[in-house]
């Protein structure tokens, strides 16, 4: 008989157990199969944190936890990050495996997302996990798209540059055009912001930044000659940076302002004593990915996107 205690919880957030557990396992998968988990544990984290500052309920991001006599052994994250995709994430020690603990976590995870009636739900793999494309695989997931993840070789990088670009701290004034801008990008549905008739600009909090500098998780807009022509978003974990929402608007490309605004997101890491700079970009975006390689950048490891059936 098995006398094994077998729990499965829902978690809307993670105490700092179990944060600390998951950040284990993830460490153990990727340690004895050689892969990288995009779990994204501490951008959602700031962004259950943005949730409750401004209220806002359309995201959805929750965890489920399997234990096996009070050791977590599984994992499986879902998250909508405001658009009309959810993504889901996952890992079994690989102890546990073949035992149906990640059937289960799916199963659980796919009653949950099923209440908001997602347009689209992505399931992700590293490239190279077996166990991962098998799951994939054994459920007919269609193939959508991959990316690389990209890491800084700091012996390749100049930071002697002059600038014409400046980047300063988004402000909660700049909330619609950074909306904007992740819709021309990325393809993400631009919010419908309310209008305050009462709202007076002039306040002091119109100049407060959109993301708190000390939350680690911060925006920039950046400017040229007065004008806001793109943005980036940097993040920093365990003296890691990341760098995304990332692009320069149409009308102002082809002027190495890309590179830039790139650079000059490096230097304010850089400042910071960051050892580790990270982005993600998209397979198929090759002039961002011959951009990022001329600046230093190196494929680290591939993630593939599926489309759950």
């Amino acid at each position: 008989m098995d006398y094994h205690k077998h729990i499965i919880l829902k978690r809307n957030d993670l105490s700092d157990e179990e944060y600390i557990s998951i950040k284990k396992l993830e460490g153990i998968c990727n340690q004895k199969q050689k892969i990288n988990l995009k779990l994204e544990l501490d951008f959602k984290e700031n962004l259950r944190r943005k949730v409750v500052k401004d209220s806002i309920t359309n995201k959805i991001m929750t965890e489920f936890l399997y234990y096996e006599d009070d050791v977590l052994v599984g994992y499986l994250g879902i998250c909508n990050f405001g658009g009309a995709s959810i993504e889901i994430s996952g890992m079994v020690h690989p102890e546990f495996r073949m035992r149906g603990i990640f059937k289960k976590l799916y199963l659980i995870a796919k009653e949950e997302w099923e209440k908001s009636n997602p347009q689209e739900v992505l399931a992700l793999c590293d490239h190279t996990s077996v166990s991962g494309l098998a799951f994939i695989n054994s459920n007919g997931f269609e193939y959508a798209s991959s990316e690389y993840k990209m890491s800084l070789n700091n012996k390749k990088v100049d930071f002697s540059n002059k600038y014409v670009i400046k980047l300063r701290l988004a402000t909660n004034a700049d909330a619609n055009e950074i909306d904007k801008q992740s819709s021309v990008y990325f393809g993400d549905p631009i919010k419908d912001v309310p209008v305050d008739n009462d709202y007076d600009e002039t306040e002091v909090n119109i100049q407060k930044p959109l993301i708190q500098e000390e939350d680690n998780f911060i925006s920039y807009m950046a400017e040229f000659d007065g004008k806001i022509i793109g943005k980036i978003h940097l993040s920093i974990t365990n003296n890691n940076g990341f760098i995304y929402g990332f692009g320069v608007l149409p009308d102002f490309r082809g002027n190495g302002f890309g590179r830039e605004i790139l650079n000059l997101s490096m230097d304010i890491l850089k400042r910071k004593n960051i050892e580790n700079i990270f982005l993600d970009v998209a397979c198929q975006n090759k002039t961002a990915l011959g951009l990022y390689e001329s600046c230093g950048f190196e494929e680290i490891s591939v993630m593939d996107y599926y489309i759950v059936s």
